[in-house]
């Protein structure tokens, strides 16, 4: 019978964990106080671990700034991960901004602004359905 995970898998969540309870718990710098990890993927050789962040309620340039501190600080990171988890070799991290909640926050407008306009159409052919029955 098959494992409900890969042995990759395992170790992407592992990373993924580590790294949260890293930068709650034990982050020196404020400005990674924003940061939340998202996922992790592993490379088929399990040299490379890519690290997927949101940075809540920063804009572009702010985001860019603590995106620069995560790539100076990956290998302070990597040597806790390598003291936390026990593995043969510790990844390379490499950090990259996940931008899904940014473009959620762009479709969820979008969408409330199509049922405005979708509202206001279906008032306006109940308008002019009540003209033509009044005339």
């Amino acid at each position: 019978m098959a494992k409900e995970f890969s042995r990759a898998r395992r170790i992407e969540q592992q990373i993924l964990k580590e790294i949260a309870n890293l930068l709650r718990f034990e982050r020196k710098d404020p400005r990674l106080a924003w940061v939340t990890p998202v996922d992790v993927r592993l490379s088929p050789d399990y040299s490379i671990a890519s690290v997927y962040v949101g940075v809540m309620g920063k804009s572009g340039d702010e985001a860019q700034q603590i995106m620069r501190v995560l790539g100076d600080a990956a290998g302070y990171f990597r040597s806790e991960l390598g003291k936390r988890m026990k593995l043969r070799m510790t990844p390379q991290l490499r950090f990259f901004f996940d931008s899904v909640e940014d473009e959620a926050q762009k479709v969820d407008a979008l969408l409330r602004k199509a049922s405005a306009l979708s509202a206001e159409v279906v008032a306006d052919e109940h308008d002019e359905a009540t003209d033509v029955v009044a005339s």
